[in-house]
């Protein structure tokens, strides 16, 4: 299993913003991403400091992860996310991927 951590901080900052967001959001994002090739789980939370966000997608395998990324379904999913969940201005609103291989 492969699992992709992003990680960005948004222009919302309220935690009652926030969740009122995430529903919505998380209703059309998730029947997406389950349409994806290897898709496992989803996972969108809050992070620890006022606006940062932690998004954890899990993969079948290497390949389907890559294939989301690579092919246009990361894109789509990101314009999503950031038409909900606005990113922060330059320089604090870095989107930062981590990718890790699991047996």
């Amino acid at each position: 299993m492969v699992i992709s951590t992003l990680r960005r901080t948004t222009t919302v900052t309220r935690p009652e913003e926030w969740d009122a967001r995430r529903g919505p959001l998380l209703a059309r994002l998730r029947p997406f991403l389950e349409r994806q090739p290897g898709f496992v789980s989803h996972e969108l939370r809050r992070g620890e400091e006022p606006g940062s966000m932690v998004e954890v997608t899990a993969w079948r395998t290497a390949g389907d992860c890559r294939a989301y990324l690579r092919n246009g379904a990361a894109a789509m999913a990101a314009t999503m996310l950031d038409a909900a969940l606005p990113t922060a201005p330059y320089p604090d609103g870095a989107w930062v991927r981590e990718t890790v291989e699991q047996p």
